[in-house]
């Protein structure tokens, strides 16, 4: 592969042996170096192979982009997908990038938004949010600025719409945020406790609501099985008088059903994370 253009001292844009222009992340593999230097493909860890329109608008955007801004994008791509593991497509190097350099120049005008949904991301994806506190962290640390925990929710956002495996539409989204919000809430206020949002019970909560939001979204509920509700109400009962709390929101608010199967697996999950929180 031939070095195009390095973008820092682990992410450069190359071109691979077919001629094709990639985004290669590997550490210290732009540590001196220069545009022009072969390095063998094995050299790599990750490759990104953008489509011919992204890559198009990639390339108009890094030439008059803030060439930290690009650093700062590929650096904290390159997290999300080794260290927490996401598959992303390939038009989160376009919006990422056009994000933070926007970002760098409000930094310069101290000039910085709020995020009112802040605390709904930080609930309803964990994952992504932890890389939005990454980010911030970076960002802060290369641009010498403080920013507000707000900005770690807009960046989480980007990984959000951009997640290959479950991305989310704005509607579907904000309908997610909101359901998972409205449930906590509902658990916290019948069993007294504040919930611990680092907890793996609390992960599992959560991932399960968002399914079953989108269940809710969809109108595709699991069946009814009132022998497998029966069993669970009666080993948990207290989780089932939540449950039941929830259900009736879930029926006056988004005007959905939902079986007595889905409320048996609310019930189960209810109950371990009451049970840890306590």
């Amino acid at each position: 592969m031939k070095i195009q253009k390095i973008l820092n001292n682990n992410v450069v844009i190359a071109r691979d042996e077919q001629d094709k222009e990639v985004i290669v992340m590997s550490l210290g593999l732009g540590f001196r170096k220069k545009p022009g230097d072969i390095f063998p493909s094995e050299d790599a860890q990750k490759i990104f192979v953008l489509s011919d329109e992204v890559k198009s608008q990639y390339d108009q955007l890094i030439s008059s982009a803030d060439p930290l801004a690009a650093e700062l994008s590929e650096t904290i791509i390159s997290y999300a997908c080794n260290e927490k593991e996401l598959s992303l497509n390939d038009i989160i190097h376009i919006t990422l990038t056009d994000h933070i350099d926007g970002l760098l120049q409000r930094i310069k005008k101290n000039v910085l938004f709020a995020n009112q949904l802040t605390m709904e991301i930080r609930r309803a994806y964990p994952t992504e949010f932890s890389i939005g506190l990454y980010a911030l962290d970076l960002i802060q640390t290369k641009a010498n600025c403080t920013l507000p925990v707000d900005e770690a929710a807009f960046i989480a956002l980007h990984f959000i719409d951009n997640r290959t495996d479950h991305a989310a539409n704005s509607s579907d989204l904000e309908t997610i945020l909101k359901f998972v919000t409205d449930i906590t809430r509902v658990v916290e206020t019948h069993f007294q406790i504040t919930l611990d949002e680092d907890s793996i019970s609390y992960y599992r909560f959560v991932t399960h609501l968002k399914y079953l939001t989108q269940r809710i979204i969809s109108g595709n509920f699991f069946t009814d099985d009132p022998t497998l509700y029966e069993s669970v109400v009666a080993a948990y009962p207290e989780s089932a008088k939540c449950v039941e709390k929830i259900s009736t929101i879930i029926t006056f608010k988004y005007h959905r059903k939902i079986s007595t199967e889905e409320r048996a697996y609310l019930i189960i999950y209810v109950e371990k994370l009451t049970r840890e929180s306590k």
